[in-house]
């Protein structure tokens, strides 16, 4: 899996975490951090759409530098198993897109969380995404395919081909 990951361009690589953690944040729509996770995949979203967002700001939503917001201190909060587990997969996620926003921008010094995310950060999203349900493993490889097929496609037009095919990146019954 990882090996097919690592063949994606990095806009695939991205939308290939955003999507799965969108599917997951259905998790955590009882927790109190909710509209802070969706709004920070939202900011994601629109940096790999139109690069909206500087890395500095995508950071900021990891880490506001408080002890109280920033998805670093909430995930804290989550004491039940499967939210836990939503939320590092979401964590993993924004770091990685963070990661790659302060490369696309050719920043050198990054902060001390994100200098150590790579690739490698990959396989501890699937980890957690396994946990949660093995269902994920078939829709994590359906999804690496699908992206693979799709690598000269830009991020709309990808995402409007997963809508036509239904290509699936949430479980049923995942709540």
């Amino acid at each position: 899996m990882i090996t097919n990951f690592k063949k994606l361009n990095t806009d695939k690589q991205v939308m290939f975490l955003l999507l799965l953690s969108d599917g997951v944040a259905n998790i955590l729509t009882t927790s109190v951090n909710y509209s802070a996770v969706k709004n920070t995949l939202q900011a994601c979203w629109e940096w790999l759409e139109y690069k909206r967002y500087p890395a500095d700001d995508i950071y900021n939503l990891l880490d506001d530098g408080t002890e109280e917001t920033g998805l670093f201190m909430l995930m804290q909060d989550e004491t039940e198993e499967r939210k836990e587990l939503a939320f590092g997969c979401i964590v993993d996620a924004v770091s990685y897109t963070n990661w790659k926003a302060f490369q696309n921008e050719g920043q050198e010094y990054l902060p001390a969380p994100i200098e150590n995310v790579d690739e490698n950060i990959v396989e501890q999203f699937l980890d957690g995404l396994y946990q949660i349900t093995d269902f994920y493993k078939i829709i994590a490889e359906g999804l690496i395919t699908f992206l693979s097929e799709r690598q000269e496609h830009d991020v709309l037009e990808t995402k409007l081909d997963l809508v036509y095919h239904e290509v699936k990146v949430v479980p049923e019954n995942l709540n």
